[in-house]
């Protein structure tokens, strides 16, 4: 009797962690269970400080064999060490700030003087290449091969970041002399979130992406703009690379009960959180200027902020405070995944912020099909073109507004304030190919064309 076909999944995003990969490989893991693969999953344990939503375990079907391992915590580790060691010496040293880039990196050797804090800063970013999780590739690797000898896999599906995650992927493949298909959810080297400040360490990331993108036999990208900025990087691979975006799930949407946040303003809300050049400041700033310009229409408004509570350290709650607008704010924190798509279902506007102006490499988060999913209107500030014709193809209504334009944000919400929301919608409508089932089968194409065994 032919065994069934076999399929190893290696990624750090995987529930319980409420990360947005996790909805990707999630669904990606019950679709090959419906078609009758054996899937294992090598994944890695949520650490302490890890947003968990135990529902979307609930969600794994019985038949796929997860392995979590722990690794080891390298820069944690090394702070552990190094701290108590090294504090007194850092603190007695007399040296110039250390710059954000390095005289090695912008090639300017006028550069400030390198002292002890410097050597220990471009020490510590080697724990950081290719991220903060490559203690976790040696115990994912013994991990995988110990699974192989169980279950043989027919092909290696890895997704990434964590990029570490990458790295086991191609060893695995390697090893065990099974093709990989490596799976971009975001671009590695050259993304406006990942700034490495010394050209050695980026030098080395850029070898490693190299290595994988070698060894993988096919690639596919979570969005059009990695594709493209893969296929700039290395065109001997274009026919090989291809974009398959995330998708929603109407099953789920469909059974979701709305959560009315208030009852006498417009909701206008935001999931997930705010981090690198994504910020929440353009929207507080626009408030600012609705309170001064036009402060009869402020009360009718509510802006909510349903994810992390920070930005770059500091409480979002405290930034609205600075801008005079906190009574029109509202910060949720973090919820289980069910719990917010009911706060959205029940919100009138969703809020998509782009990376602050920065077009380059803009990214398409997968809250962006839940917004679809769910018909709600947008109001997409610095976001990119790509993400936004997506928004458009979904069938949503939408208004594409810059980040570095208060007056122009205001007068966007006084106009949505005063429209029919339920007939603002897109003639488009393409959710077919924007759900997770049609996510899952383009990926399972991939799966089979990269292995002749399938």
């Amino acid at each position: 009797m032919k065994r069934p076909h076999s399929v190893m999944l290696v990624t750090q995003a995987f529930p319980p962690e409420a990360v947005v990969g996790a909805h990707r490989m999630l669904a990606l893991c019950r679709h090959l269970v419906e078609q009758k693969y054996q899937v294992s999953v090598i994944t890695s344990r949520p650490p302490a400080d890890a947003a968990v939503d135990e529902s979307l375990t609930q969600m794994i079907p019985v038949e796929v064999k997860v392995v979590s391992t722990a690794g080891i915590d390298l820069p944690l580790l090394a702070a552990r060490i190094l701290k108590p060691r090294f504090l007194k010496k850092i603190r007695g040293t007399k040296t110039e700030p250390i710059p954000l880039v390095s005289k090695e990196s912008r090639g300017d050797k006028q550069a400030g003087p390198r002292g002890f804090r410097f050597l220990v800063d471009w020490l510590s970013w080697w724990l950081h290449v290719p991220d903060g999780s490559t203690g976790w590739a040696p115990t994912a690797l013994a991990a995988g091969l110990y699974q192989a000898v169980r279950r043989r896999p027919d092909v290696i599906f890895s997704s990434a970041p964590p990029w570490s995650s990458f790295l086991a992927g191609a060893l695995l493949s390697r090893l065990l002399g099974v093709p990989l298909v490596a799976d971009f959810r975001d671009p590695w080297c050259g993304s406006a979130f990942l700034k490495v400040p010394y050209a050695a360490h980026d030098s080395v990331n850029t070898l490693l992406e190299k290595m994988v993108v070698r060894r993988s036999k096919r690639i596919t990208c979570a969005w059009d703009g990695i594709r493209k900025h893969l296929i700039q990087r290395y065109p001997a691979r274009t026919n090989d690379i291809c974009t398959i975006i995330n998708g929603f799930n109407p099953e789920l949407l469909a059974g979701i009960e709305p959560t009315k946040i208030d009852t006498e303003r417009m909701v206008f809300l935001h999931t997930g959180g705010f981090y690198g050049p994504r910020s929440p400041e353009p929207m507080l700033a626009a408030l600012q200027y609705l309170k001064g310009e036009s402060p009869e229409t402020l009360p009718r408004v509510l802006v909510v902020f349903l994810g992390p509570t920070t930005y770059n350290g500091k409480p979002i709650e405290q930034m609205a405070q600075a801008y005079g607008v906190q009574d029109h704010v509202r910060i949720l924190g973090r919820v289980s995944h069910r719990e917010s798509l009911g706060y959205l279902k029940g919100a009138d506007v969703a809020l998509l912020f782009g990376q602050s102006g920065i077009e380059a490499l803009a990214t398409i988060p997968a809250k962006t099909l839940e917004y679809i999913g769910l018909k709600k209107p947008v109001i997409a500030i610095g976001a990119g073109e790509e993400v936004c014709n997506v928004i458009r193809r979904g069938g949503c209504a939408i208004w594409q507004l810059p980040a570095d334009d208060p007056e122009k944000i205001a007068m966007t919400i006084m106009s949505v304030l005063d429209s029919d929301l339920s007939s603002s919608g897109n003639v488009l409508n393409d959710n077919v190919t924007l759900s997770q089932a049609y996510m899952a089968e383009q990926i399972e194409r991939i799966l089979v064309s990269s292995c002749n065994k399938l």
